[in-house]
């Protein structure tokens, strides 16, 4: 493969890639390498993002005038990277609101960084699955310009949007990205939030479910696991901040009152 080729495969690509396909072709040493790097940037086929992270820029376009995909940045942030959260929203088409901020999840102790006015910020997985080294669990690879990208899949971004709130936009974009869902797979929902052995998560992926019940098909059983596994006295759904919370009696938890009854358009509404 010559670099046309590389570069055609690999629009954005880390150092670690590039230095593997010029070992490729023959025995080099670092500092070589490096300096292939540094000669087809300034060469301007060949743009730095953030250290050890680049992107390919195409015929047509220079440094100045050449936007890179954020998704594929993001994608690309750490070896192991993960999109998730909202970034995972906006992937799989339902989510309400585009952000200027990705978010990716990494075993690696990376640094948040900004590029073409798009923030980039690391995020560590669940706690529990760090635990059983199953990070990579309820994922799926999509294509995007060529390259092959991971992302969390539909059940798991389901739950983790609902376990970390912030990192998701808050309510309104949360709720109004979830009612976006037409179709999910109840089992693997409740598979995967049972993993997480959080007994308040377990209450609001089951309050959740609950509410659209005729669209999603949770059965009465599906959703008894879930209750077996919730809270034995009322927790808060988040953080108590300015809101009105209300309990709800089955699943032992107090919700904001505008999440309850979706008060998005009513901000001076008064219970």
């Amino acid at each position: 493969m010559d670099l046309d080729a590389f570069l055609y495969t690999h629009p954005v690509f880390r150092h670690e890639e590039f230095a593997a396909w010029k070992m490729g072709q023959k025995p080099l040493k670092a500092i070589s390498i490096n300096t292939a790097l540094q000669h087809h940037i300034k060469a301007g086929r060949i743009i730095g993002i953030h250290r050890g992270l680049l992107a390919t820029i195409p015929p047509d376009q220079t440094p100045k005038t050449v936007t890179i995909d954020p998704y594929l940045i993001a994608a690309k942030a750490a070896p192991d990277s993960l999109l998730g959260y909202h970034t995972a929203l906006e992937l799989h088409g339902i989510a309400y609101s585009a952000f200027s901020q990705l978010t990716y999840l990494t075993l690696q102790k990376n640094k948040p960084f900004e590029f073409q006015n798009q923030w980039f910020q690391p995020s560590a997985h669940p706690l529990e699955l760090r635990k059983i080294k199953q990070t990579s669990i309820a994922t799926q690879m999509i294509n995007r310009q060529g390259m092959e990208i991971q992302i969390t899949n539909l059940a798991r971004t389901y739950v983790d949007i609902l376990d970390c709130i912030e990192k998701s936009g808050g309510w309104e974009e949360a709720c109004r990205a979830l009612s976006n869902i037409a179709t999910l797979d109840i089992d693997e929902v409740i598979h995967y939030c049972l993993m997480l052995d959080t007994t308040r998560l377990n209450a609001k992926v089951g309050y959740f479910l609950e509410q659209r019940q005729g669209a999603f098909k949770a059965s009465e059983k599906q959703l008894a696991r879930l209750l077996a596994k919730s809270p034995k006295s009322p927790q808060y759904a988040s953080k108590r901040g300015s809101d009105k919370f209300e309990l709800i009696k089955k699943w032992n938890l107090l919700m904001p009152i505008n999440v309850i009854h979706q008060l998005w358009e009513e901000p001076n509404a008064n219970f």
